[in-house]
């Protein structure tokens, strides 16, 4: 027998695919369990590590406090962002100065208002003079009420201003606080407690373990439409314990064929709520089979 007849032959048992009647299950044996999601958890800002709130080993939840770099003139920033904005709202909230330009204003219309009436009963009585130094200060009344009302206008503006700056003040705290952007385990720290980092340092190494990937590989001869997105069910032997099974989905189903062993590569997601289907492990793969024979 050819070498090259041996290899195919070894390949062809490694994937293994029994394939009843269409609409009935199919099996693919061997199929190899891998990590769906991984990350080398990058540090977002220069500084020191302050608190590496994990150790290896550690689970954590989408958002757990992973790691802390050193955020004191971040926290004085937002601080004092903090005290500006109150000192802002504050001088919105006090509009004493137009309302008192305001009541200005008035008292000095109504004087110009009754010289202005006595002058038409009584011409002597109101000097024209005096009648001008009415209007004059009728308005500077009104020139103070708009001036009052441009300053609480700007106040408000400060006011929106410091808010923006309590907000960027806030966000740099919160960029330096490194959370966990997926429940998973750590199972590598790069960055201890003390040691200093810059901006895309690798931190620690996160992998989900709630939910894995499984590929193996499908005999073109059974290919079904509609295959994609059907459930699946992993079958495995777990290390040190009894055979176990899990539920997925079949979520890719490769649109080439190889032309040496006329296979297919299909790839399923698997729930591993109870984490103890582990990559690496290889098993067999049932898919449902649903779907139509292949059209000739």
């Amino acid at each position: 027998m050819r070498t090259r007849d041996i290899g195919l032959g070894l390949t062809l048992l490694l994937a293994a695919v029994v394939v009843p009647a269409s609409g009935q299950e199919i099996q693919v044996s061997n199929v190899l369990v891998k990590i769906l999601d991984e990350l080398e958890v990058p540090a977002p800002e220069s500084g020191s590590v302050v608190e590496m709130a994990v150790r290896e080993g550690a689970r954590v939840a989408e958002g757990d406090l992973l790691a802390r770099i050193d955020d004191g003139q971040a926290r004085s920033a937002l601080a004092r962002a903090q005290v500006e904005l109150a000192i802002a709202k504050a001088k919105v909230a006090g509009d004493v100065t137009v309302r008192s330009a305001e009541r200005a204003l008035e008292t000095a219309q109504s004087e110009l208002r009754r010289a202005e009436d006595a002058r038409s009963r009584l011409r002597e009585v109101i000097t024209e003079a005096e009648l001008e130094r009415l209007r004059l200060a009728s308005d500077q009344a009104r020139l103070t009420v708009e001036k009052a009302r441009h300053e609480l206008q700007l106040a408000a503006l400060t006011q929106e201003l410091k808010q923006v700056e309590l907000e960027f003040a806030a966000q740099q705290v919160e960029r330096r606080q490194v959370k966990a952007p997926f429940a998973g385990v750590v199972v590598q720290i790069h960055k201890p407690r003390g040691s200093w980092a810059e901006p895309g340092d690798k931190l620690l190494r996160l992998v989900r373990l709630d939910r894995l990937r499984v590929e193996g590989l499908l005999d073109a001869r059974h290919l079904r439409p509609n295959l994609q997105g059907q459930p699946v069910t992993l079958a495995v032997e777990l290390p040190g314990a009894k055979a176990a099974q899990f539920r997925g989905q079949l979520v890719f189903v490769s649109p080439e064929i190889d032309p040496f062993n006329k296979q297919v590569r299909v790839l399923a997601d698997i729930d591993n709520p109870r984490l103890v289907l582990q990559p690496g492990l290889r098993g067999v793969l049932t898919l449902s089979g649903q779907g139509q024979p292949a059209t000739k």
